[in-house]
């Protein structure tokens, strides 16, 4: 990045009021050295969501989300760093130099826009004809039929393709746009003779928006039982399935209020939840939820609720959708549509109130796994019992903690009838083989009571190596040999890199770290400095850190001298040795 674009950063960062910036959005309120509020990233009625003008800094402790300036814009926005740092600048009529870019920067820029372009312009000729012309009366009719007002039509912006093979062609060739672009924007499709033709006829049109309500592809319907019932945009560059979730531009606001986000299937049950007054849902476009929208959520709520048709098809992808999102960290339940119903009918039929109670009524991720899992089997016979228990092991493996296992084993003993050691046994056979040292039966709680103690070491280190960064060179091989864990290790890093090249500051480390990080340094630095020695703390740290990591090995060692012991294997007795080794290394730590 150029000299001037540094300058142009830095002079930004001095003139911004992180508290100026911040009351923009939330409404703050000051005690002591700290501003407060509710929580923008999360539903909450007692604040939790502290600004440190100090530091610049902001960190909810309610849902971890933290950072500098820039990243509290970034969030709040849903932009990158430099739209962010434009967003700020603007604020305090900064201009914004010109940043050299290569020719096929440039070229790809430009192509964007004309891209982004034909697709607004679509959009307002389709929601013309819907809105303004006789030919969009039936589809008009039909959408209102359907319980859609003329409010929610312009809120989603939907229109109307008329019924022949030209006339978005036309209207956009006036305008400049071209078929090459078109075609890439997948508005056109191409005929003999090197022709094009309108992809949409007689379809009711809906803009598929990204998060930042830029219009990336198109879903038509139609008005009555032709097929294909539903005709979308094609995979291009800009619509990616896997990274869209539709409506979320509409519903990103009350999805941050209630911190939770209802998933449909497809757009006309986003709608149709959205004219009912349901403003947190968002579709999904189709059943194959994917881990690119599950750490899309996870940005801005921490609760989902997968309202997917009750079909065969539906009950499946709702199976699938929850092991993905519980890997992006999210409470997962799953709702289900009585009579067979998709979220459309329902509500429609049924109403608000009626829907909202099917939401609240959503069962647990994991039980729905098991049920569901159980259904296909046939446990009136021990062959069933068997795949039954082999089919949810991975589920029960996906869990965070052996409590959470054995409330799900108890259940599943009582479902099937089948006694409880014996699941206990299958999962802790292929917990092992999965992590080759893993045991049900590990004691939880002491763990859990290290791992707190490791973690604060951990935290505790970075604030005084924040404060006293000649400390970093000194104790850096002791403090990377006694172990650092994820993500605090990444920040770590981070000092070293920046202390190394004179450049160590709390905004360029901010900077320069993943939205996870950079929300726990948020943390730490929000958190009351530790008075006392910094060296003795340092040391303090590096002691607790290094005792967390004997203790690993020792269970670990442990475990393999109970295994071998079982087994008759010689090896039990080396593995012995090293476990007195461990505790005399402990010890000395004393």
């Amino acid at each position: 990045m150029d000299g001037e674009f540094e300058n142009f950063k830095e002079q930004v960062r001095a003139s911004a009021d992180i508290v100026d910036i911040v009351s923009g959005y939330v409404s703050l309120t000051k005690k002591g050295n700290r501003y407060w509020g509710c929580c923008p990233f999360h539903g909450e009625k007692t604040p939790s969501f502290a600004v440190t003008p100090q530091n610049n800094l902001f960190y909810c402790f309610g849902c971890h989300e933290g950072g500098d300036l820039f990243k509290f814009v970034q969030k709040i926005e849903n932009c990158n760093f430099f739209e962010a740092l434009k967003i700020v600048a603007g604020k305090y009529g900064i201009p914004v130099p010109e940043k050299q870019k290569t020719p096929a920067e440039i070229q790809r820029e430009q192509r964007n826009k004309l891209i982004y372009n034909a697709n607004d312009l679509a959009s307002k000729f389709y929601h013309a004809c819907l809105t303004k012309t006789k030919y969009g009366v039936n589809a008009l009719n039909y959408l209102h039929g359907r319980g859609i007002t003329d409010e929610i039509i312009a809120s989603f912006t939907i229109g109307y393709a008329l019924n022949n093979y030209d006339s978005l062609r036309n209207s956009l060739g006036k305008r400049g746009v071209s078929s090459k672009i078109l075609l890439e924007a997948g508005l056109e499709l191409e005929g003999r003779n090197n022709s094009t033709y309108d992809k949409f006829r007689n379809r009711v049109m809906i803009p598929i928006k990204d998060a930042r309500g830029k219009i990336v592809g198109f879903g038509g319907r139609v008005l009555d039982d032709s097929l294909p019932k539903y005709l979308n945009t094609g995979e291009t560059e800009w619509f990616n399935k896997r990274r869209i979730l539709f409506g979320l531009d509409v519903a990103l606001d009350a999805i941050r209020k209630a911190d939770q986000i209802i998933i449909v299937e497809g757009y006309m049950d986003a709608i149709s939840l959205h004219a009912a007054g349901i403003g947190n849902a968002v579709a999904s476009m189709g059943t194959a939820f994917a881990a690119e929208q599950a750490k899309l959520i996870a940005r801005m709520a921490s609760d989902v609720v997968f309202c997917y048709d009750s079909d065969a098809a539906g009950r499946r992808a709702s199976v699938r959708a929850v092991s993905v999102a519980r890997q992006a960290g999210l409470k997962v339940r799953i709702a289900g549509v009585p009579d067979g119903k998709d979220p459309d009918e329902f509500v429609r039929a049924h109403g608000k109130e009626a829907f909202l109670n099917v939401i609240a009524q959503a069962k647990n991720g994991i039980d729905f796994q098991i049920d569901e899992t159980i259904k296909q089997n046939n446990i009136t016979t021990l062959a069933g019992k068997v795949d039954a228990v082999s089919n949810i092991i991975p589920f029960l493996l996906e869990c965070k903690n052996e409590i959470e296992v054995a409330e799900h084993i108890k259940r599943v003993a009582l479902l099937l009838t089948i006694d409880e050691g014996l699941i206990r046994d299958e999962y802790r056979k292929a917990a092992h083989t999965k992590t080759d040292k893993a045991d049900i039966n590990t004691q939880v709680i002491p763990e859990r009571k290290v791992k707190n103690a490791s973690s604060a070491a951990e935290e505790m280190l970075v604030a005084e190596l924040l404060h006293k960064p000649d400390y970093i060179n000194i104790y850096k091989d002791e403090i990377i040999k006694a172990g650092i864990n994820e993500p605090v290790s990444r920040i770590f890093a981070k000092l070293i890199e920046l202390y190394n090249i004179d450049r160590l500051s709390l905004a360029d480390l901010t900077e320069s770290l993943d939205d996870e990080a950079a929300s726990l340094l948020a943390g730490i630095m929000t958190r009351p400095v530790i008075d006392g020695d910094g060296e003795i703390v340092i040391r303090d740290c590096i002691k607790q850190l290094t005792r967390t990591r004997l203790e690993k090995e020792y269970d670990e060692h442990r475990l393999l001298v109970e295994k071998y012991e079982r087994e008759g294997d010689d090896r039990f007795v080396s593995e012995l040795r090293e476990i007195q080794r461990i505790k005399d290394e402990i010890k000395k730590l004393y």
